[in-house]
């Protein structure tokens, strides 16, 4: 039985944290090293043991935390609520909490309703409160307002910085290919760029059409099929139609190869 026992350790090193079960150290009697006989009467008290209930020492400790705890939250906010009422106006304060309540409510409609609730949690007249404070739609119509009222316009002559180099003439577009190559896709027929012509050019290219010597000289001439050049001629490998340059061969290939 003796053995069974835990010794409780010294009250000056003693942990809180660690639990022992143990005899009072006070109530304890003193055994002497020797022994004693048989017939000798025992003098000394038995150790009392005492037995610790785990569950009820957390229970105490977790309820004293808790009543610490809320008497704590409810000083501190009587003391938070005494601060604002010497930092702000009652009449602040009942805007910041119609503010608070606009701000939690999830649909507009529902924003009519919060000056009777409003009323009901504080106690002061519904009338009162929409007199003394504004809307969320009130507040921000009030806000633009300010904001164009409190805007300002620069003149912009005194910003502007006048230089005395004259402007860059805007480049105009002289590649032929990309003209080209918009003409091409168009796909417009003969007839159409013949009624864009004038009268002069137009005579020109029907009485040439018309003679006969024309076609014979002409047919002695090989022209570029894309740009009408004829220096250089070679022809395609697919379909046979003639091109003068590695440009007109990229577009010939992109927009006139019948065999791509």
């Amino acid at each position: 039985m003796r053995n069974s026992l835990v010794e409780e350790i010294d009250k000056k090193t003693y942990n809180p944290n660690v639990y022992y079960t143990t005899a009072d150290p006070q109530s304890r009697s003193y055994r002497p090293k020797n022994g004693i006989s048989k017939n000798a009467t025992s003098q000394y008290r038995s150790v009392k043991r005492i037995n610790y209930s785990l569950a009820d020492m957390e229970a105490k400790l977790y309820t004293q935390k808790k009543e610490t705890g809320q008497t704590d939250e409810n000083t501190g906010m009587k003391g938070s609520t005494l601060e604002a009422l010497e930092k702000f106006t009652p009449q602040q304060i009942i805007q910041s909490k119609r503010r608070f309540m606009e701000l939690d409510t999830e649909n507009l409609q529902d924003l009519s309703d919060i000056p009777s609730l409003l009323s009901s949690l504080t106690g002061m007249n519904k009338d009162k409160i929409d007199s003394n404070t504004t809307t969320i739609t009130n507040a921000d119509s009030d806000a633009a307002s300010r904001a164009n009222r409190n805007k300002y316009e620069i003149p912009k002559m005194q910003v502007s910085y006048r230089s005395t180099k004259p402007p860059k003439p805007k480049k105009k577009n002289t590649n032929r290919i990309a003209s080209l190559k918009k003409i091409m896709l168009t796909k417009r027929p003969l007839n159409t760029y013949l009624d864009m012509m004038n009268q002069v050019d137009r005579s020109i290219i029907l009485q040439n059409l018309s003679n006969k010597k024309y076609f014979k000289v002409l047919s002695l001439i090989t022209i570029c099929s894309i740009c009408g050049g004829f220096d250089s001629i070679s022809g395609c490998v697919k379909c046979g139609d003639k091109i003068c340059s590695l440009n007109c061969f990229t577009l010939h290939n992109e927009t006139r190869c019948t065999q791509r």
